[in-house]
């Protein structure tokens, strides 16, 4: 019998009911349906919603292309780029956020190493915390020729 991983010694008795090993399977019942799903995840945990905002493609010697896209409540914003074959790239992000009445923007440079099967992957600081609205643009450039691609993702 499993029980959670508690130790208990449960006893039969036909003439009279073993009310202490009875009350300890039922509490012990009652405390793991209970708590199983609090502890599996937390109570504001709800699924995170993956979003494409936008991508672009190029080719070519020296490729570049800019990205773009809008998210509603986003939680994080992240710029992807593979480049074929695999080569350095470099790129620049813009972002402009709207919480209530304010808007606030950042931007930013990246580099690193892209390939087909490494995606370069960055994730984008917003200017708030759970802004109401994003509009993000990243651009990226081959250091070589070839192919490259660029794609906006957020959750929400």
């Amino acid at each position: 019998m499993s029980n959670g991983g508690c130790k208990m010694k449960i006893s039969k008795s036909y003439g009279k009911m073993a009310i202490p090993a009875a009350i300890a399977v039922a509490v012990t019942a009652s405390i793991t349906l209970a708590a199983g799903p609090a502890l599996a995840s937390p109570a504001s945990a709800a699924p995170s919603t993956v979003r494409f905002l936008g991508g672009c493609r190029a080719q070519g010697d020296f490729a570049t292309c800019i990205a773009s896209g809008s998210v509603n409540h986003p939680h994080s914003i992240h710029v992807h780029v593979i480049a074929r074959p695999g080569q350095r790239v470099s790129g620049s992000w813009s972002m402009i956020c709207a919480k209530g009445l304010g808007a606030g923007s950042k931007s930013g440079n990246f580099s690193g190493w892209a390939g087909l099967k490494h995606n370069l992957y960055r994730n984008l600081p917003m200017p708030y915390l759970h802004p109401d609205s994003c509009t993000v643009a990243a651009d990226a450039q081959l250091s070589h020729g070839g192919k490259l691609h660029v794609w906006l993702t957020a959750r929400n």
